[in-house]
């Protein structure tokens, strides 16, 4: 498994959890998928993810549309 970058040591671990299972997992993922899969609420997984790709750490690569997830990958070079 590959080691969590310096830049995101200081975020949520709801955050970190997110950027790993992401990384292992590029491709479609909802806040319902998430829960699924992490345990939790949507709720949290979605603000993990928001706050992700604000902070530039997750690339989407096609925004989510209806009830369909969207397609994420990590940032290279963090």
């Amino acid at each position: 498994m590959k080691r969590l970058p310096v830049s995101l040591h200081s975020s949520s671990v709801s955050e970190k959890l997110v950027w790993l299972h992401i990384h292992s997992n590029p491709g479609e993922h909802s806040a319902r998928s998430l829960a699924a899969d992490l345990g939790g609420s949507s709720r949290t997984w979605s603000n993990a993810l928001s706050g992700l790709i604000d902070a530039g750490f997750v690339v989407v690569e096609k925004a989510p549309a209806g009830v369909h997830g969207g397609q994420y990958r990590v940032a290279p070079k963090l």
